[in-house]
């Protein structure tokens, strides 16, 4: 018995061969392609293909391929056409691989925004420090405040793993609080993976409490029709004065409008953001004008080694899927996450 293997992503044959010494029943096809049409000919090449990792998929499926699982080499899954794979067709993400990559943006974004790091970059020419320094960069500590995590999953673990290290209080907010545990992949000394470090959970319907406590809010949540524009007008509203507000998730969750306008009267402090209802953000959106906002270009999961990092847990995945264990990071079309 053989398993036909099609990697469409760019591996090392180092990488390869880790997933090859997995078992000689598989049999590994590599054939580098990024576009939905590009995987489509590569599956029309390999029809007998069970298995496949991409970060694309076809807009339209073929009854003769034989793929019975897609491992993706992304988190999300808002840029793939549920709605066109197979039911039969098992689908697991690439969550948790990023996890602390993730975390580490946004408590330099958190930081940079609360210690004004930015103000002092920009005070360079000058060629002096302030008369008023100490008004200017005295600012209140992390230590004994209170962040909101919304989205308590491997990105969201990780940075309530970082606040607690702070010294802060952490909530968290999620689809089933009551579910604390969360066994997807996580690396090890990472995450929290038997929820033990929010001092509350929220669930939906609870989104005002939360906000209402919370000194930094770091949004991680994914792209759904539950979650868009989740972050409203009313919701800022809710927010302390001078609260901090970070977007790592999905830019559909917030209405950028009502963000610009809390920025601009004050109701929010600042904003650090990766990711934006339109990407690249046009040159024309205001949040470049505004001096409290820290723009990142959706970089927060780039770093050199996540290739490895995948691979560590696609061979996972190809082991457990051998043996006919439980995947890790199975998608769940219902929720689109």
């Amino acid at each position: 018995m053989t398993v036909p293997v099609l990697i469409t992503l760019d591996f090392t044959p180092e990488h390869i061969a880790r997933l090859q010494a997995i078992s000689d029943e598989l049999v590994i096809r590599q054939v580098r392609t990024r576009t939905p049409e590009g995987v489509a000919e590569a599956l029309n090449q390999y029809p007998d293909t069970e298995v496949l990792y991409a970060i694309r998929l076809p807009t339209a499926w073929r009854s003769e391929w034989g793929v019975r699982w897609i491992q993706l080499h992304s988190a999300g899954v808002d840029h793939i056409p549920l709605d066109v794979i197979p039911p039969h067709v098992r689908i697991t993400n690439a969550s948790g691989i990023h996890a602390v990559c993730m975390a580490e943006h946004a408590f330099g974004m958190i930081l940079a925004l609360r210690r004004r790091l930015t103000d002092m970059m920009f005070a360079k020419p000058w060629h002096a420090w302030p008369p008023d320094r100490w008004a200017l960069y005295a600012r209140p500590l992390l230590r004994g405040q209170t962040m909101g995590i919304l989205g308590y999953g491997a990105i969201g673990r990780e940075i309530g793993r970082l606040a607690k290290a702070f010294g802060m209080r952490v909530l968290a907010y999620k689809r089933n609080p009551a579910q604390r545990a969360d066994h997807t992949f996580v690396l090890p000394g990472t995450g929290d993976p038997e929820g033990r470090f929010p001092d509350a959970w929220f669930g939906p319907g609870e989104l005002f409490r939360l906000l209402e406590e919370s000194h930094v809010v770091v949004n991680t949540l994914p792209a759904t029709r539950e979650t868009e524009h989740l972050l409203n007008a009313d919701a800022f509203r809710h927010m302390p004065p001078g609260a901090l507000f970070v977007n790592i998730g999905r830019g559909r969750t917030v209405d950028e409008t009502a963000l610009v306008d809390a920025l601009r009267t004050g109701a929010l402090g600042g904003a650090a953001l990766d990711v934006f209802e339109q990407e690249p953000l046009p040159a024309h959106h205001p949040l470049w004008s505004l001096d409290n906002v820290i723009i990142s270009p959706h970089v927060s999961a780039a770093f050199p080694e996540y290739d490895d990092f995948a691979v560590a847990l696609f061979a996972e995945n190809l082991r457990r899927y051998l043996q006919e264990e439980p995947l890790l990071n199975e998608v769940n079309r219902q929720h689109g996450y």
